[in-house]
């Protein structure tokens, strides 16, 4: 066990057991909570931690941060109880279901001088991080269109819409390249199974720089999808997230002239050195708490993310 950070696990579902897994390879894992008491004892067991109440775990001096992993609507609460208790905190994805509760968090988090870092896994993919790099080094020249689809017949969520659940992590992988909020939002969307919003979402978002973004995120499609593009002036990145490492990445050569005719060139795959994202970011969760530097995906980060999601749910007429 890492003698210098301890890390309580709150929510062992499904990608639960992911963190677990990565925070035990990291040797921060100190122990568990959840719900389901026979999920939890199998979760115990296979890593070597003692289960503990969630009392048990912010009264403990010992546990210097914990990580969220519950159902989206619980994490205000819990991550409140965390900071009270003087704990850093990681929440996984999405930060919170309201802009208000977001941002109460951000402000106790900066009363407690604590770090508040949230799960957008996709920053952390080394594809990603290379797309960024690529794009800083004027590959593709002027950005004029970013397109994201995340596809797939999958799980209809009970406390969160798709746009919580799916469009929250592109969302945030386009605004890390703008760096803006967007200044007009037009909005698609499908409603049929679920009960806090839409099954599917088509999105367009338009920036100050004329720069726009096309999401398109569906947990009812019968095929998956998980791709996010950049079309600039001298041609286009594209992260295929459904491919094997080495075809993960590739660039699309092109020059849009003044007549609107365009050149093609022959396609440029990118070499992407593989990684696991998720033990990428709990690492740098870990480097925060030791550092005592703010994360890439922080509070303030996470905060932009939910502003947008709150102008989809007040155009959908929600809030």
């Amino acid at each position: 066990m890492n003698s210098k950070i301890k890390i309580a696990l709150i929510g062992c579902g499904n990608w639960g057991s992911n963190i677990a897994r990565n925070l035990f390879d990291l040797e921060s894992l100190a122990c568990v909570y959840d719900t389901n008491n026979q999920l939890i004892k199998t979760i115990s067991n296979n890593f070597k931690v003692p289960i503990l109440s969630l009392n048990e775990i912010f009264s403990d001096n010992e546990i210097n941060a914990v990580v969220i992993s519950s159902p989206a609507n619980t994490h205000k609460e819990l991550a409140q109880m965390a900071l009270n208790s003087n704990k850093d905190v990681f929440i996984e994805k999405p930060f919170c279901l309201s802009l208000k509760d977001a941002q109460l968090l951000s402000e106790l988090t900066l009363k407690k001088n604590k770090i508040l870092m949230v799960g957008h896994l996709l920053n952390y993919h080394n594809a990603f991080i290379k797309m960024k790099e690529l794009i800083n080094e004027n590959k593709i020249g002027i950005i004029k269109n970013i397109r994201a689809n995340r596809l797939a017949l999958g799980r209809i969520r009970s406390s969160e819409s798709v746009i919580y659940d799916l469009a929250s992590h592109d969302i945030s992988m386009v605004l890390s390249i703008t760096k803006n909020l967007p200044k007009k939002l037009e909005i698609l969307s499908v409603h049929h199974n679920s009960n806090v919003g839409p099954d599917a979402i088509s999105l367009k978002l338009t920036f100050n720089n004329r720069t726009t973004a096309l999401i398109n995120c569906d947990w009812m499609c019968p095929y998956k999808e998980h791709k996010f593009s950049i079309v600039g002036t001298n041609g286009s990145l594209v992260f295929d997230d459904t491919k094997d490492w080495a075809h993960k990445l590739y660039f699309n050569p092109s020059i849009i002239k003044e007549d609107n005719s365009i050149s093609y060139y022959p396609t440029e795959k990118i070499y992407v050195n593989k990684n696991e994202p998720l033990k990428k970011e709990l690492k740098e969760f870990i480097n925060s708490i030791q550092s005592r530097k703010s994360p890439l995906t922080d509070h303030n980060e996470a905060i932009k993310v939910q502003t947008v999601m709150e102008m989809i749910d007040k155009k959908l007429g929600k809030k």
